[in-house]
């Protein structure tokens, strides 16, 4: 308990270095103007920014390993999801880009070919280039740590 203080604690002095808020737009699409610190001439500030963002999530690939095979598993299109993003955008000549973040997603089974028992997984991801996603989860309903490779969309 001690320890998730001490995190919370130097989160929120990360957070507070920001001469904006990260959550400032959440719901709104980022702009050119993201990158400008609130000043009396609208200076730009620079030429890259970090922001929350919310993130939808559909795993193309699951991977999980056998323990009685002791072979690895996959699965295509088995849940999709939504989260929270910390996402690194930069400002290439006017056009707004996310190259790379960081996502925390709650995913539901669901497999489009067949009926399944409805189950929810944990993943946190590195998303790059945009829209590609890799990281690791968890399913409670299988009980079992995965791996996942898929398409992700930030707002």
């Amino acid at each position: 308990m001690k320890k998730l203080i001490v995190i919370l604690f130097l989160a929120s002095l990360t957070l507070a270095g920001y001469s904006q808020s990260p959550f400032s737009g959440f719901f709104k699409p980022v702009t050119s103007g993201s990158f400008y610190v609130k000043t009396k001439d609208m200076t730009p500030g620079s030429e890259n920014v970090w922001l929350f963002r919310p993130a939808i999530s559909v795993s193309a690939i699951k991977l999980t390993y056998e323990k009685d095979t002791k072979q690895w598993n996959s699965a295509s299109f088995t849940s999709a999801g939504f989260g929270l993003g910390f996402q690194h955008y930069v400002d290439n000549g006017g056009t707004i880009y996310n190259n790379v973040g960081f996502n925390l997603l709650l995913l539901y089974t669901a497999v489009p070919t067949e009926q399944t028992e409805a189950g929810i997984s944990l993943a946190a991801t590195i998303s790059a280039l945009k829209f590609l996603d890799f990281g690791a989860g968890y399913d409670f309903a299988q009980k079992q740590f995965f791996g996942l490779m898929g398409i992700k969309y930030n707002f």
